[in-house]
């Protein structure tokens, strides 16, 4: 699975100097055999994005590219 919105997420709060802002949280549900994974982008401690998907990179990268979304919107 690509992180591309990860990397691309990194990269841009460092151009803006808020890397170290950055945190996730996450949360799995489901069954054993089929998890759920939501995956929560925090800027400053503020949730920003939400993304899911069946892998927990899946979920994180959806989040990324909301966050980064948000963020280059002057959201």
């Amino acid at each position: 699975m690509s992180n591309d919105s990860v990397s691309a997420l990194n990269n841009y709060l460092q151009s803006i100097g808020k890397e170290s802002s950055l945190s996730w949280f996450e949360e799995r549900s489901g069954p054993e055999h089929n998890p759920e994974w939501t995956m929560t982008c925090k800027i400053d401690d503020k949730p920003i994005a939400t993304g899911s998907g069946p892998q927990k990179q899946a979920a994180k990268d959806a989040a990324a590219k909301g966050a980064l979304d948000k963020l280059q919107q002057g959201g």
